[in-house]
Parts: structure tokens; C-alpha cells; sequence
């Protein structure tokens, strides 16, 4: 849903700017949920396929295909760990068993 509204949000921005140039909101916001869940998974050929079968709107996976690239990208620039490995890695330290503290006897 955020990749969506902001995708849309841009392509609406656009549209505003540029009217005949721009392609309709529609399509931004597709892309955008494409490029949202790449950037937190860090899986770019599943948010893809996954938005496509959900939108059936396999006429735009050329720009998912980009806009997950540029995701991809942003997020590998920035250190992001994927949300599955922070959530392995919180999982982990949950679980480690709690130490008896020296004081108590």
C-alpha cells in the first residue's frame, strides 16, 4: 500500500507537470509497489512477478523492472538489511536462553 500511494503520488506530480508527456498515475503506482517490496525483501524478480499476478498488468514490467533496479540499488547503498534477515537475526536474540546473574544465590 505505501508503494503504491507513492508511486501514484508521483506519477500524479507528473501528470501535473508534464500532462501529455507523462503516463497515467495508474501506472506509477504499480511500479511503485513493485519497487517497495524489492527495496524490503531485496528480492527483485519475486516483488515483480508478485505485482504483476496481482495487478495482471504484465505490460509493465519494464518499468517495475526499473524501478526495482533503482530500489534494489538504494537500498543495497545504504546498508538495508532485508526485512526477513532482521527479523531471523530478532528472532535469534530472543530466543538465546537468560543467564542467572552472579548476585542471586
Amino acid at each position: 500500500m505505501i508503494g503504491a500511494a507513492i508511486g501514484f503520488a508521483c506519477g500524479w506530480m507528473g501528470q501535473q507537470a508534464w500532462p501529455g508527456l507523462a503516463p497515467a498515475p495508474v501506472a506509477f503506482a504499480v511500479a511503485g509497489m513493485a519497487a517497495f517490496f524489492t527495496a524490503t525483501v531485496r528480492s527483485q524478480l519475486t516483488g515483480i512477478v508478485l505485482v504483476a499476478e496481482m495487478t495482471w498488468s504484465f505490460s509493465l514490467a519494464l518499468p517495475m523492472l526499473v524501478a526495482s533496479a533503482g530500489a534494489y540499488a538504494v537500498s543495497a547503498l545504504l546498508h538495508n538489511p532485508p526485512i526477513y534477515e532482521s527479523l531471523r537475526e530478532r528472532q535469534a536474540a530472543s530466543d538465546q536462553p537468560a543467564r542467572p546473574s552472579l548476585g542471586a544465590a
